[in-house]
């Protein structure tokens, strides 16, 4: 019997936790992904070229020139990145009109700043050796695999190994901030093409993509 009572809190502990209702949802994890961090003027070009790129496809469905609307509020970001995106658009042969009149596709640039809480969750990379044969294993990391020999690893070859592993991710912390880059193509009051990114910037490149109108709520409590 005295055998029997554990067996029996157990089951009740694994019917908790499998329980097939709850007051609430419960809190999961999206599937891990990986998000670009801005850390120089190049990468504003990347996206310019890219953005470019999807606005030449939506103005090749009309044939109409395309007017780039000058950012509302400017960020040294929004300042460049209005430059780069113009000079992209004429390097991918798409006319470019210096006014905006009934003909042309607008160009709408709209950018936020988001800054998320100082201890945000961190990031936590893994990684794995299969031994696959006589000194060799397979690494898998992420979305990465590859065959290597294990005999030098663990001395001259850790280091470089290590860096050809990470070289895909950005160094440091999670970044506090994040920056919402939207793109919008109307003609007639219609959106002919639309899209939207998320990149992390690092925290104190900061003040490069606040707006001249940007302000912060501080708030100090109330009786």
């Amino acid at each position: 019997m005295k055998k029997l009572i554990p067996m029996a809190v157990a089951a009740m502990m694994l019917a908790g936790c499998a329980t097939q209702y709850s007051e609430t949802p419960l809190t999961g994890n999206f599937p891990t992904t990986t998000q670009n961090k801005l850390q120089a003027s190049a990468h504003w070009l990347l996206i310019a070229k890219d953005v470019a790129t999807q606005i030449k496809a939506g103005t090749d469905k009309i044939g109409a020139p395309v007017y780039v609307t000058p950012p509302a509020a400017h960020s040294k970001f929004t300042q460049v990145f209005y430059e780069q995106l113009i000079t992209s658009l004429v390097e991918q042969g798409v006319t470019v009109r210096r006014t905006q009149d009934s003909t042309v596709q607008v160009v709408d640039i709209d950018t936020q700043l988001l800054e998320f809480r100082n201890d945000r969750d961190q990031n936590r990379q893994f990684t794995s050796l299969t031994i696959i044969g006589v000194g060799i294993a397979a690494l898998h990391e992420l979305s990465t695999t590859a065959a290597l020999a294990v005999g030098g690893l663990a001395v001259a070859g850790a280091s470089d190994w290590h860096n050809w592993v990470n070289q895909e991710y950005a160094s440091g912390r999670t970044p506090r901030y994040e920056l919402i880059v939207t793109t919008s193509l109307i003609k007639n009051a219609q959106y002919v093409a639309r899209r939207t990114d998320a990149y992390y910037i690092s925290d104190a490149d900061s003040s490069l993509y606040k707006k001249d109108r940007d302000f912060t709520f501080k708030i100090v409590g109330s009786k």
